[in-house]
């Protein structure tokens, strides 16, 4: 279990992390600058906090009150980050050999090495360098190598930001069984959304350097309690809002007023998938003009409304230039909370 709350600056940006993780994989989810890598920077102890604790299964890694810091290689850490960094000289076995430098008695190395080969299909690849190796081969090597350490907290750093879309696939789903074998607690950074839901039990969203409190993975996708954490999740079209404390809200820019508002929501969000398009409202609808009709999606703007841009569904119904409504049904609109600042 992972329990750190500590925060450093640097470069005039504040990072201040508060994180409770269990066993089992945590998305750390956010934007490019939000904050992520340094997180992980500051848990491995490559980056040090200004001030905080790190405790890790009930062991102090970091705490500044008490001035302990444990070196990198003192906390049961592995790292896997984007580029695998391997060690280009190297070959494969050599590499593992590396990771099995820590905890493993001298006389029992080769052996491990030649199960973690094993382990992770890598059986003959053992005397190859890096470079003569798939993509798919280097992440296997690398995360191999991350676990020879029997590490008690292992972060994984948008391993597949590098690959194309297919290969991306096909990893995910051997570092799905990898994960659920793990017993110990792992951090995966990433801003996709298709990794969060395939490899993650639990997502904390980081916005400008703060961690919003942990949800469970179906939770944050479903229900997501704020603007920035429902755009990850997916949700196309936000917008704020004008509560009255009556139950009613204004829509910012769109001239409509919908009912069942919870007190102090902020703004609304409905994902394309659920919206319809009608000639006539219908129940909760936003009078809108047709800015674009793809393939994908078709692109609206309402006619109250400048600079706003909402999206539904494809349609050969309605032209570019229509003036139609868009219809949300109510148990798709998702109130929101406004974002901590």
């Amino acid at each position: 279990m992972l329990q750190a709350r500590f925060e450093k600056r640097y470069a005039g940006f504040a990072l201040r992390v508060d994180i409770a993780a269990e066993n089992g994989t945590m998305a750390l989810l956010g934007a490019s600058g939000a904050g992520k890598t340094m997180t992980l920077k500051c848990l491995a102890g490559v980056v040090k906090p200004d001030k905080g604790q790190i405790v890790v299964d009930g062991q102090i890694w970091f705490d500044s009150a008490r001035r302990i810091d444990l070196r990198p290689q003192e906390r049961g850490v592995g790292l896997l980050f984007q580029n695998y960094a391997l060690f280009p000289n190297m070959t494969v076995r050599q590499n593992l050999l590396c990771g099995l430098m820590h905890g493993t008695p001298r006389k029992s190395r080769g052996a491990e090495a030649e199960r973690l080969l094993a382990a992770f299909s890598l059986q003959g690849l053992g005397e190859r360098l890096p470079a003569q190796l798939s993509g798919g081969q280097q992440q296997r090597v690398a995360l191999a190598r991350c676990l020879a350490r029997k590490p008690q907290l292992l972060l994984l750093d948008e391993p597949f930001a590098a690959l194309d879309a297919h290969l991306r696939w096909r990893l995910m789903q051997d570092l799905g069984e990898t994960l659920a074998a793990f017993s110990g607690t792992a951090l995966y950074v990433t801003h996709d959304r298709d990794e969060t839901l395939t490899l993650c039990d639990s997502v904390c969203v980081m916005h400008g350097g703060r961690t919003q409190p942990a949800v469970s993975a179906q939770d944050w996708y479903q229900r997501p309690q704020t603007t920035y954490a429902a755009h990850l999740a997916g949700f196309e079209n936000v917008l704020d809002v004008v509560a009255d404390g009556a139950g009613s809200a204004t829509l910012h820019g769109c001239g409509a007023v919908w009912p069942n508002a919870p007190k102090g929501s902020a703004a609304l969000a409905f994902r394309a998938a659920d919206v319809r398009l009608a000639a006539q409202q219908r129940e909760l609808a936003i009078r809108c003009r047709i800015v674009r009709v793809s393939a994908l999606e078709t692109v609206l703007t309402p006619v109250t409304g400048a600079g706003i841009l909402l999206r539904a569904p494809a349609q050969a119904t309605y032209g570019e230039g229509s003036e139609v409504w868009l219809c949300v049904p109510p148990e798709c609109v998702l109130w929101l909370k406004r974002e901590e600042t």
